[in-house]
């Protein structure tokens, strides 16, 4: 399984590459009033507005760096016809993607109310590397609150 890695924290975090659309530098971002404090703001993706959710705020307590391996990675899935991201996930660290044996990835029996985005684990040669469910993010509310952004211009 092909993964996006970065880190937090000194500790490995991974995407599934097949949810990432686009992987690229941060854009100016616009605050989301009554959005939840781990999202950054919004920015303009071919005309739809996204949020940004930062996901060192959200895993650590503390905003991203402006590294230069801090990237937006652009998630999303299909929804009928229509393909496209969903949201963008601030992170810190990307430099690349990491291939994964999919039976290494194991569920790690402990359910964290509130923290539904938190994935499988896998153990790595040098460290121990968690999925994020981007899904769990993505939530009506959020797009609701983006959808007010675009509608007010």
């Amino acid at each position: 399984m092909l993964l996006v890695p970065f880190q937090i924290g000194g500790e490995h975090y991974a995407l599934p590459a097949a949810d990432v659309f686009t992987v690229t530098q941060v854009p100016r971002l616009r605050p989301l009033p009554q959005a939840p404090a781990w999202v950054a703001g919004v920015f303009r993706y071919r005309g739809a507005v996204l949020p940004a959710v930062d996901l060192t705020l959200l895993i650590a307590g503390r905003p991203s760096r402006r590294l230069l391996s801090t990237r937006l990675l652009l998630v999303g899935h299909a929804r009928g016809r229509e393909v496209g991201p969903a949201l963008g996930l601030l992170a810190e660290r990307v430099t690349g993607t990491e291939t994964v044996d999919r039976d290494a990835l194991r569920e790690t029996g402990v359910g964290i109310p509130g923290a539904e985005w938190l994935g499988e684990v896998a153990g790595l040669e040098q460290a121990l590397l968690q999925l994020i469910r981007w899904q769990p993010l993505a939530t009506e509310e959020l797009a609701r609150l983006c959808a007010e952004v675009e509608r007010c211009g």
